[in-house]
């Protein structure tokens, strides 16, 4: 039990003595928890005014410490307990909400060997808790730089030591690279936060990288107040963001970014340990570009050595090109990269390597693009001094030619392919980043270029070697390939596509004169763009070779305009026309295009197309007379049904496919009705008008699918996949009504005309079900028409 004590003015004046005389805050309280005494260091460390015990009551002043401290709860539960177990004896340590630390002592007072009240000793250990901080803080920064063998992963590994031991909700560095640019080093937390440096336009520039650029920065932590960085802010989570720059002999070398859940400004301690940190941060950043260098070099020089090997292994134009580009985009770090050839005044892109992460119709674009070198200063300066180039940012800068297919590159560089002291090609290599390139970028160029210039040069030659051998070869592949075939479609196609590809053209175009001489059809076409395709085919432009006969060389025809709203090119191209004839007959026009300017057609190529010309003439009059035969065996003269020998090959097929897949299948068997009194009455040629009437009316009547023929003088069969006996009857009562309902007209008179039908049908088709079975089956049916009254329609029952 505590003692209830009278504390008397002599008594409290001692202990007001003894209490003002200590640096720590006292607070003495009665058993009712009431305030006896406090010293004026208790006032002032917790800041407040004098008298102020006696304003309030008992329970406002505590209400008063715990809302000053972070976790009032917890103080409030704790000092409950205090006051119910008077002998406690307790020491802890509070957390103010403006980041001071406190030690708190709390003692049961005896007075006379009595519990009389509490005393309370509060000491502010703020500074030594912070230099204690501080020095952990440097001590793990500077173990994790200096523990970590590759330099590359020390930055990210200091980083993340500060951040964890700061609290800091996010952390980063930013690298300088140029005047208005920062790279991103290392980053702690902040990998889905949207931090962009760059700035979008001249004038759009990051404050804090501004301000440490121009040397206008304190020499320790500055709060951020940069518009691009405010989205870290939010209501829910207070903090400040603070930028601590680093330098490296009086010259910016980076930037530290930290997300602090801290709002109280910084001690002059803490001013003096973000100085010392950065400047353990310059130490490792030079020391990792220092390796990075290294590095780079090595792998640049074993780069340039494979790169060679690759270039010199192939005597392949293509391959060279393709080795080329592939080199290129291993030797120089990019983002998007293109091959262009010199084709007289212009430079046409034939290669390009990641233009599509742009967009699908963006990489489009880009491979369709070619440049007048005169008008394109970075293209003019290249071919001017046989140099590499680069252009640090592209925003502004008047050497950069801006194209729609291309908004977002923010640097580039290139260099020459020189071959006997011509540019003949391009490389050129694209990159989102301000301030990519640098010198030694511009050294590995010209060293691969030289190696390209040399694998080019040998592969041209080889090329030009091999050209003669390989043209007498397909033009003997050209006439096998024609001759071999005696379906007129596939020679057509044959004949323009190895034609196009026997003179190394792009485009080509084929079609045969119609019966009159007068038009073009049965065209075919092989790489034809669409303006040429609207040119009946790409044969309109050389129509003259139709009216002459002879063959036409043009040069400097326009092909196109622009496309996708980009000026690719004029677009003149050549053009090379042959007639196809037999003898002296013209069959028709072989046409083939360059579609790119400064490409020409040679006479060479004329004589090898003419006598391509001569060879597909022979090959597509055999053509049509095969298809002639093949037509005249397998249908009727009169109705151009199929006659009765070719329904009898292909009809088994169909009954078979039932009986394998278990479907219905149906016969028809139709005959004219007194078929012989026509004959008699009005001509055979009545006869055979009748005749194709019957067969034009059944050809619209029954499905592509069904197989109808004439089998003998007045009979017709058809044969019905996937169709029951119920469906088959259908089909049939509907033809004999249209066809009693429809009269043909002979000699200007209305002729009537009634069918007898038979129909048979297997539901499920059985192995012993053959064409021969269901044909009787149907005959048998017929005859039940003819011989009950005719102009019926008659099921036969199995």
């Amino acid at each position: 039990m505590m003692t209830h004590i009278v504390w008397d003015e002599h008594t409290i004046t001692l202990w007001r003595a003894a209490i003002e005389a200590t640096s720590d805050g006292i607070m003495i309280t009665d058993a009712e928890s009431r305030i006896v005494l406090i010293n004026r260091r208790f006032e002032v460390m917790w800041r407040l005014a004098p008298g102020w015990a006696e304003s309030v009551t008992t329970h406002d002043r505590i209400q008063r410490f715990a809302r000053l401290v972070s976790d009032p709860g917890h103080f409030l539960s704790r000092v409950d307990e205090l006051y119910a177990r008077p002998e406690l004896e307790t020491s802890d340590r509070l957390a103010l909400r403006d980041g001071r630390i406190f030690e708190r002592y709390s003692a049961g007072l005896r007075i006379g060997g009595h519990v009389a009240g509490r005393i309370w000793i509060f000491r502010d250990i703020t500074s030594r808790e912070r230099a204690e901080s501080e020095l952990r803080i440097m001590k793990s920064v500077v173990e994790a730089l200096n523990q970590i063998v590759e330099p590359d992963r020390q930055l990210q590994e200091g980083l993340r030591a500060l951040a964890i031991e700061l609290g800091a909700r996010a952390a980063w560095i930013w690298g300088i690279a140029g005047t208005h640019f920062a790279r991103l080093l290392a980053h702690y937390g902040a990998r889905e936060l949207d931090i962009d440096l760059t700035p979008r336009m001249p004038d759009d520039q990051c404050e804090c990288l501004h301000r440490l650029l121009e040397d206008d920065f304190p020499a320790a932590a500055f709060p951020i107040t940069c518009s691009r960085l405010t989205h870290l802010s939010t209501q829910e989570e207070a903090g400040r963001h603070i930028s601590i720059p680093i330098r490296s002999r009086d010259r910016p070398l980076a930037m530290l970014n930290l997300v602090l859940p801290v709002v109280q400004p910084f001690s002059v301690v803490e001013l003096r340990m973000f100085a010392a940190i950065a400047n353990q941060f310059s130490v490792a950043i030079e020391r990792t570009r220092l390796f990075e260098a290294e590095r780079e070099e090595r792998s640049a020089a074993e780069a340039l050595r494979h790169a060679a090997a690759a270039l010199s292994a192939t005597l392949d134009v293509d391959q060279v090109l393709d080795q080329v580009l592939i080199q290129v985009v291993r030797l120089i770090p990019c983002d998007a990269a293109s091959i262009l050839m010199v084709e007289g005044v212009r430079a046409r892109v034939v290669r390009t390597h990641g233009y599509d992460r742009f967009g699908v119709q963006i990489g489009e674009a880009v491979r369709r693009v070619s440049f007048d070198i005169a008008r394109t200063p970075t293209l003019r300066r290249l071919a001017d001094t046989g140099q590499p180039w680069f252009i640090n940012d592209t925003v502004g800068n008047p050497a950069w030619l801006s194209l729609d297919q291309t908004p977002a590159v923010r640097a580039w560089i290139g260099a020459p392919i020189i071959v006997h002291g011509q540019v003949v090609a391009f490389m050129s290599l694209d990159s989102v980043t301000p301030y990519m390139y640098r010198a030694e970028h511009m050294r590995r160029l010209a060293t691969l270029a030289d190696d390209a210039s040399l694998a080019l040069q040998n592969a041209r030659l080889y090329a030009r070697v091999s050209d003669a051998l390989d043209r007498e070869r397909r033009l003997g592949e050209v006439t096998r390939a024609i001759s071999s075939q005696l379906d007129i479609d596939i020679i057509l196609d044959n004949v323009v596509r190895l034609s196009t590809e026997l003179v190394g053209a792009d485009a080509g175009s084929l079609a045969l004169l119609d019966a009159d001489g007068r038009d073009l059809v049965q065209a075919h076409a092989y790489g034809l763009p669409d303006a040429l395709m609207a040119r009946k085919q790409g044969i309109e432009p050389a129509w003259r070779v139709v009216e002459t006969r002879e063959s036409l060389i043009l040069h400097n025809i326009a092909i196109a305009g622009s496309e996708h709203g980009v000026e690719a090119t004029d677009r003149n191209g050549a053009l090379l026309g042959v007639p196809i004839v037999v003898g002296a007959t013209l069959l028709g026009v072989l046409v083939v295009y360059h579609l790119h300017g400064r490409r020409r057609f040679s006479e060479r190529d004329c004589a090898v197309l003419e006598t391509v010309g001569r060879q597909a003439g022979v090959a597509i009059t055999n053509a049509q007379l095969f298809a002639e035969t093949r037509r005249l065996a397998t249908t009727d003269y009169l109705t151009g049904l199929f006659n009765r020998r070719h329904f009898n090959a292909i009809a088994p097929r169909e009954i078979e496919r039932a009986r394998r897949y278990q479907r219905p299948i149906a016969l028809l068997t139709f005959d004219v009705d007194h078929f012989k009194a026509i004959n008699d009455t009005y001509g055979h040629a009545a006869g055979d008008a009748v005749l194709i009437h019957i067969a034009t009316r059944l050809r619209a009547r029954l499905r592509d699918a069904d197989l109808l023929a004439r089998y003998g003088g007045e009979e017709f069969v058809a044969l019905l996949p996937e169709t029951n006996l119920a469906g088959a009857e259908c089909v049939a009562e509907r033809v004999r009504v249209e066809m009693e309902a429809q009269p043909v007209i002979v000699a200007g008179k209305p002729v009537m005309i009634t069918m007898s039908i038979g129909v048979a049908a297997f539901d499920s088709p059985a192995e012993t079900d053959q064409l021969e079975t269901l044909l009787q089956y149907a005959d048998r049916a017929l005859y039940g028409a003819k011989s009950t009254g005719r102009n019926k329609v008659v099921l036969a029952r199995r």
